[in-house]
């Protein structure tokens, strides 16, 4: 972003020397361009006038010369020189960009805030989705403000040719052909002038279009000031480009985008008025006549807002932040919102990262002079990549190896728990949208199956970029142990199995995982005799009334039968009956001193063989 305003930015750096140079050297600068500042203000640091070195960094910065300008900040912050806000957010960007512990910087933020530089929240969207890819317009020159006219894709860039980079060119359109090869794009020669960019074309028919360019003339101040002429599509094609009313000669404005449905054209100007520096303003278009601007109160602060772009009502454009990413921010004020919100990377980058122009919900470009690009700063289009992240348990069973289907899943994500149960295939799947707030959380699941020992687990959902998480988890039978010849009728299955005891929890019936790994024991010997038919019967000591141990019983007793029939066994097979304290195996009745061992071998599960 280091040309987009490159007059004003010689202007500034200009003024910053103002109070400390010679008026010589003042004429010398505001007559030259940035290399040749560059070159003025060499010659000053090197006859050891440190003074200038913040001024010096600011111009190799915005000559892309980003390496050299940390170095320069980096002396200058030393020697206590780093005092003016737009020099503090220079500084403060490149350390981010050069992973500074934030110590160093701190003071600087706190700086700022106290100029008046607002914190955002960072917006966990879609756009940490985004897969970004370079542009094919970008050179080794300097690229911004992809717009689209009459299906062509058009960009402001200050090269002469595709591959040549001319450093201080003023910028000019150009357009995208179809072999992806750049061509001068001849709007009107009055749209030509000076052109800095970006160029704005209505998306409703191309109806207007806008131009960012120089004035003509410098003002008193000897500054050119930027202003934005405008056309109505016609029959011929456009009409004269021609200056919005509220430019002027004493300040800028710049960057226009259009809102059709409410005729309403947002920009970014410092006339006065304003909160610091650049401000977004907005003016109605009213029977083709322009109301008096007025500022965008929810988005302008002591920073330099610049780049609104609109999209479905939603307005963006970047700004400089006290808690930002580093350089210059998107943010979105979202359609009826009050406060803005800062987009996620990767849209957003330790760099300068502006003009972002949706052109579907999961598409469209922006611009930065980040790393990875072509030149300084260049267009990236990002597509929004919404493939759901899957989970798939595959069970098996540890004896045969084949899938282990019918198995019960139970899991838990954040506070919602779930259930369903493994396919033909022994697998169980389930998908998280891209956008989840649960990625990277715990996973906890817990599995049971007649026959098979439950068994639980969890583990954080990390995924690859496959996006799919495949678990895969061994199920182990619970083995039979009893002879067919030992079965008889009228004997407890349970001893023959060696069951250890059923414990419900005090005054409760629920089945316990422990107990649940005895029941399925007789699940599985039931599965193995298939003729076998059972009595299930629950049994408790006498303490408590009568009544309240015939009703706990009988509830343990049909919470314990459920679970059986739970795990496929026909209900024919099957009864169950508690019996409280009415058949005590011991001398333990109401009144009699018992220890805990007595009482507790009348607390009792049975589980007595009717048939055969």
């Amino acid at each position: 972003m280091k040309k987009i305003l490159l007059v004003l930015l010689v202007v500034i750096c200009c003024s910053d020397i103002n109070a400390q140079s010679p008026a010589k050297l003042n004429k010398q600068l505001f007559e030259r361009d940035m290399v040749d500042a560059e070159s003025i203000l060499a010659k000053r640091l090197s006859k050891g006038d440190s003074t200038v070195l913040p001024q010096y960094a600011y111009v190799l910065l915005r000559l892309n010369k980003t390496k050299e300008a940390f170095k320069i900040y980096t002396a200058a912050a030393d020697k206590v020189l780093v005092t003016e806000k737009q020099h503090m957010l220079d500084y403060v960007s490149l350390c981010k960009q050069n992973n500074v512990n934030q110590s160093a910087y701190n003071p600087f933020i706190l700086k700022l805030r106290e100029m008046g530089l607002r914190e955002y929240l960072t917006e966990e969207s879609i756009n940490i989705l985004a897969v970004i890819t370079n542009s094919c317009a970008n050179s080794n020159a300097d690229e911004f403000g992809s717009s689209n006219l009459g299906g062509v894709k058009i960009f402001s860039s200050n090269r002469l040719s595709k591959d040549e980079n001319v450093q201080n060119a003023f910028m000019q359109t150009f357009a995208i052909n179809n072999s992806c090869e750049a061509v001068i794009k001849d709007l009107a020669s009055e749209s030509k002038r000076f052109h800095v960019g970006p160029v704005y074309v209505t998306n409703n028919n191309n109806n207007y279009i806008f131009a960012t360019v120089s004035r003509t003339k410098k003002n008193a101040a000897g500054i050119y000031q930027l202003e934005i002429l405008w056309a109505k599509k016609n029959e011929a094609g456009y009409s004269a480009f021609t200056s919005l009313p509220f430019c002027s000669p004493d300040y800028s404005v710049q960057h226009a985008c259009f809102d059709e449905a409410n005729n309403t054209l947002f920009f970014s100007s410092n006339m006065k008025g304003g909160k610091g520096g650049f401000d977004i303003y907005y003016s109605k278009l009213v029977d083709l006549v322009w109301d008096t601007p007025k500022p965008l109160e929810a988005v302008n602060t002591a920073a330099d807002e610049v780049f609104p772009t609109m999209n479905n009502g939603d307005l963006y454009y970047s700004s400089e932040i006290a808690n930002g990413f580093g350089g210059l921010d998107i943010l979105m004020l979202s359609k009826g919102a009050q406060i803005p919100i800062v987009l996620s990377a990767p849209i957003n980058s330790s760099y300068d990262d502006f003009y972002f122009q949706p052109i579907s919900k999961l598409s469209g470009s922006f611009s930065s002079n980040r790393t990875g690009g072509k030149g300084g700063d260049d267009i990236y289009d990002y597509t929004i990549d919404t493939t759901p992240y899957t989970v798939c348990i595959e069970l098996i069973d540890s004896i045969t190896k084949q899938p282990n289907k019918g198995v019960a899943v139970s899991y838990t994500i954040g506070n919602q728990n779930y259930t369903s149960t493994s396919d033909e295939q022994g697998s169980f799947c389930f998908n998280l949208p891209a956008t989840s707030k649960l990625l990277g959380s715990n996973l906890m699941v817990s599995l049971s199956k007649g026959g098979y020992y439950p068994l639980s687990f969890q583990m954080p959902l990390n995924f690859d970029k496959s996006r799919k998480l495949v678990i895969a988890k061994l199920m182990n039978a619970v083995p039979v142990v009893v002879a067919k010849a030992k079965i008889k009728v009228g004997q407890d299955l349970g001893k023959l199995l060696n069951l250890n005891p059923i414990y419900f929890d005090l005054g409760k019936w629920d089945v316990r995982p422990d107990a649940a790994v005895e029941l399925d024991k007789i699940v599985n010997a039931m599965k193995e005799f298939p003729n076998l038919v059972i009595e299930l019967g629950s049994h408790t000591d006498s303490r408590s009334s009568a009544k309240f141990n015939q009703t706990l019983s009988q509830k343990r007793a049909e919470s314990s039968g459920q679970y059986i029939l739970s795990m496929g066994i026909e209900p024919k097979r099957l009864t169950w009956k508690g019996y409280g304290e009415s058949k005590l195996l011991n001398k333990c009745k109401d009144g009699v001193k018992c220890s805990e061992a007595d009482h507790a071998k009348n607390r009792r599960t049975e589980f007595k063989i009717i048939k055969m």
